[in-house]
C-alpha cells in the first residue's frame, strides 16, 4: 500500500517559525517606536514653528511682543488686583483661530464667568502629542478653579526669566524676553535673535511648590543666575517645608504667569528637580505667583517626552531641539536678551 502523504508540520518547524516571527517583531518594534517619537517630535516643531510665525505677526503688527502678563495696582497697598491673560491669549488672531479670540472678554479675568467656558477649549497648536497628559484638564474638586467647567493646557512655555521672574509692581524687568507689564521689542534683543529663547516644551498638569513665604533667603549675587540681579530681588526658596504643593501647573492656557504659560532657565531642559514634598515626582519651584504680588523667583524646567532633550523657539523663528545635557551656564545665556554673554551657536 501507498504511504499517505504529509499534510501537517512537525512542532520543530513550528517552532522555528515563531522564533524567526519574534526575532523580526524584535527587529521592526523599536524602530516603529523611533517613527512614532521621531512623528511625534516633528509635530512639536510644527507646531512651535506656527506660534513664532503668530509672534513675528504680532510684533508687525503692534511692534512689540505680547507680555506674558498684565497686573495692575490696588490703591495705595500697590498690589495687583487682577490675574492676567497669557500671551498665547493675544497669538490667537495670528495663527488662524481669531473666531476663538473674538469669545475672549479682555475687559474681565479669565476667570470671571463670560470666559471660563472658552478657557476650556484645546487648541491643537498649544499641544505636543508625546505628552501624556494631552488633553482637557478635569477642575473636579480644584477649589481654586472650581468656576471653570473644564481648563485646557498648553505644552508651549514663553521664556520669562533666568530664575528670577518678577521683583513686584515698580520693580525692575527680568532678562528674558518676556517679563510682566511690559512688553518687550525685538530691537532689544542685544545677544541677537538667532541666541535667545522665545519659546520651550513644557509638560501639563506640573507638580509644583510655591508660596513659599518664610522660606524665602536672600543669596548673593554668586549663587544666583546672573550677577547683575539687584540686590534686593536676590532670593530664592530654602525652607521647603513652608511651601504649598500644587498639581495644577501648566494646566491653564489662558492664564498668564510663569507657573501657567511660562519657563525658566535657572536649570537646564528635563533638569530633576525633586522635594521632600514630592514623593517621586519632579517638579517645579516658585517662591510666589505673580498675581499675588511676587516677588517671583522660579525654577520652572523646560520638559518633553521626547528622548534627549526639548524642542525650542529662538528670536528669529528658528526651532532648535535643545539636548538636556547643554551646559547650564549656556541654557541661561540664552535665556537672555541683552547680558552680552557670547554663545557659539555649536553649543546649543
Amino acid at each position: 500500500m501507498k504511504g499517505r502523504s504529509r499534510t501537517g508540520f512537525t512542532l520543530i518547524e513550528v517552532l522555528v517559525v515563531v522564533f524567526i516571527i519574534a526575532v523580526l517583531l524584535a527587529l521592526l518594534l523599536p524602530a516603529i517606536q523611533s517613527a512614532r517619537a521621531g512623528a511625534r517630535r516633528l509635530q512639536c516643531t510644527s507646531n512651535l514653528k506656527q506660534l513664532g510665525l503668530a509672534i513675528h505677526n504680532y510684533e508687525q503688527s503692534w511692534g512689540v511682543l505680547p507680555p506674558p502678563i498684565l497686573l495692575l495696582a490696588a490703591g495705595s497697598k500697590n498690589t495687583p488686583v487682577t490675574k492676567g491673560w497669557s500671551a498665547h491669549s493675544r497669538l490667537l488672531p495670528y495663527m488662524e483661530a481669531g473666531a476663538l479670540y473674538n469669545t475672549l472678554n479682555y475687559n474681565a479675568s479669565y476667570e470671571d464667568a463670560p470666559n471660563t467656558t472658552t478657557a476650556g477649549v484645546n487648541v491643537t497648536i498649544f499641544m505636543c502629542p508625546g505628552d501624556s497628559n494631552w488633553g482637557h484638564v478635569a477642575t473636579s474638586g480644584l477649589s481654586a478653579f472650581s468656576m471653570f467647567p473644564s481648563a485646557a493646557p498648553s505644552n508651549y512655555a514663553a521664556c520669562t526669566g533666568d530664575w528670577y521672574v518678577w521683583g513686584g509692581l515698580g520693580m525692575s524687568p527680568n532678562r528674558s524676553a518676556f517679563t510682566p507689564n511690559q512688553s518687550r521689542r525685538l530691537s532689544e534683543f542685544q545677544d541677537g535673535t538667532s541666541s535667545t529663547l522665545l519659546m520651550s516644551e513644557v509638560l501639563t498638569q506640573q507638580f509644583q511648590l510655591t508660596e513659599c513665604g518664610s522660606g524665602l533667603a536672600a543669596l548673593s549675587p554668586a549663587d544666583v543666575p546672573g550677577t547683575d540681579v539687584p540686590a534686593p530681588q536676590r532670593a530664592i526658596v530654602r525652607g521647603e517645608s513652608t511651601c504649598t504643593p500644587w498639581v495644577f501647573g501648566h494646566s491653564f492656557w489662558v492664564a498668564g504667569g510663569v507657573d501657567q504659560t511660562g519657563f525658566t532657565t535657572a536649570e537646564p531642559p528635563n533638569y530633576k528637580l525633586t522635594s521632600q514634598l514630592s514623593p517621586g515626582q519632579e517638579l517645579d519651584m516658585i517662591s510666589t505667583r505673580e498675581w499675588l504680588g511676587g516677588p517671583t523667583y522660579g525654577a520652572v524646567v523646560a520638559r518633553s517626552r521626547h528622548n534627549g532633550g526639548v524642542n525650542s523657539l529662538m528670536g528669529d523663528g528658528s526651532v532648535r531641539f535643545i539636548k538636556e545635557t547643554i551646559n547650564s551656564g549656556v541654557w541661561r545665556a540664552i535665556g537672555t536678551i541683552g547680558s552680552g554673554e557670547v554663545v557659539d551657536a555649536s553649543g546649543f
